[in-house]
């Protein structure tokens, strides 16, 4: 019987963006959509669940100038682009404690960023949060016109690292998502504002912060 792989130091983090390094509410979205185009808050919603218009914008197979068109047309928007790319992209709360650590560990490790984005929010939060400034690289979907799960995103990502899968430290808040990059050797966490238990994963894992 084989014995499996021995484990690496940890040479590289892996960070998600939404939900792990900043909360993000649609609600908010959804509620001035509807105010604009009259229709209940519901049927906005339910437009962006079963139209599938996000996950094409986020694998970067629509502009942002055709995601608006597409939005406008369907609910029958009363505004301007300029006006919902400000209601689109005002969704965001930093989580300040998980900013604190990815600050902490890029005195010792290299740090990439993998996230399912699409370019609006990409292009806000690039200007808005210094913290990005901390990424040595940025794997982000609507440039690579991939999404995760998708083993190539996350082959890219180990690239980015500088490492080898079993040398890098994953998080994110999916758990599916997660699950796919331990079948690739990564090493995961699934975080649900679990942040103890993440620290403690991490001392176990030999990474220093």
């Amino acid at each position: 019987m084989s014995k499996p792989p021995a484990a690496k130091k940890v040479k590289a983090v892996l960070f998600d963006l939404g939900k792990v390094l900043l909360h993000f509410n649609f609600e908010h979205a959804f509620k001035r959509l509807s105010k604009s185009s009259g229709r209940p808050v519901m049927e906005v919603e339910d437009y962006f669940v079963s139209s599938g218009i996000e996950v094409l914008y986020d694998g970067g197979k629509i502009s942002s100038l055709e995601f608006y068109r597409q939005i406008k047309k369907a609910l029958g928007l009363q505004i301007s682009f300029m006006s919902f790319k400000k209601i689109w992209n005002h969704i965001f709360t930093p989580k300040k404690d998980m900013i604190s650590l990815l600050r902490k560990l890029s005195t010792s490790y290299r740090l990439v960023l993998i996230s399912n984005t699409n370019a609006m929010h990409f292009e806000y939060i690039q200007k808005k949060y210094a913290f990005m400034g901390v990424f040595d690289r940025k794997i982000i979907s609507y440039r690579e016109k991939n999404r995760k799960p998708d083993e190539r995103i996350y082959r890219k990502a180990a690239k980015a690292c500088l490492a080898h899968p079993r040398e890098i430290y994953y998080i994110d808040d999916r758990a599916d998502l997660t699950a796919a990059a331990k079948e690739l050797g990564f090493h995961v966490f699934t975080y649900r504002n679990n942040f103890k238990d993440l620290l403690l994963d991490l001392k176990a894992k030999g990474v220093s912060f």
